[in-house]
């Protein structure tokens, strides 16, 4: 639990950060609602921000808590994506990705055995895989697209396995982001 704490205590904070400003921009958000299959397979838009992938072949897509650095300060040549499904509850269901040392579009390669550098997590899935990625580990390919810190830009697809805390390799496929400050 330990190592924990240090790994999502930064996401929490951001995530906080982002939801203050989200609401204080667009008091009438609507509820969230959970992501169909069309919503997964569609071509991404040119606009707006966007975070899906296929977990374990069942469409996962984010509706809210978009947020997204580069380089932000104080975290030189760093890439942050976070964001959420679902109500702000016990049952939400969040997606982190931080990545160091990018300078700009390319494939960076993501093992548990170099989280120092970088990491991914997907949280709440379930009560048993309540943290997937992260401290149980991850092996994840991202081929980022875009990235700009000014306008803020990032654009991604990633696939690969996450391990779940209930013991098992979760399989992502036809992961994309795009998000945008």
């Amino acid at each position: 639990m330990r190592r924990l704490l240090p790994l999502t205590l930064p996401f929490a904070l951001l995530l906080g950060a982002c939801d203050a400003a989200e609401r204080a921009t667009d008091a009438t958000a609507s509820a969230a609602t959970p992501a169909g299959a069309a919503a997964a397979s569609a071509p991404p838009a040119d606009t707006g921000n966007v975070v899906r992938m296929r977990v374990d072949g069942v469409d996962w897509q984010a509706d809210r808590e978009f947020f997204c650095a580069v380089h932000p300060p104080g975290m030189d040549r760093a890439v942050l994506v976070s964001a959420s499904l679902g109500p702000k509850d016990a049952n939400e269901q969040t997606f982190n990705l931080h990545l160091s040392g990018v300078d700009g579009p390319g494939r960076v390669h993501l093992q548990s055995s170099a989280s120092w550098v970088h990491t991914i997590q997907l949280a709440n899935l379930d009560a048993a895989r309540f943290l997937n990625g992260g401290a149980m580990g991850f092996d994840i390919t991202v081929e980022l697209l875009a990235v700009s810190a000014d306008p803020v830009r990032v654009e991604a697809r990633f696939d690969g396995q996450l391990m779940s805390s209930a013991g098992s390799a979760l399989r992502i496929e036809d992961g994309y982001l795009r998000c945008s400050e």
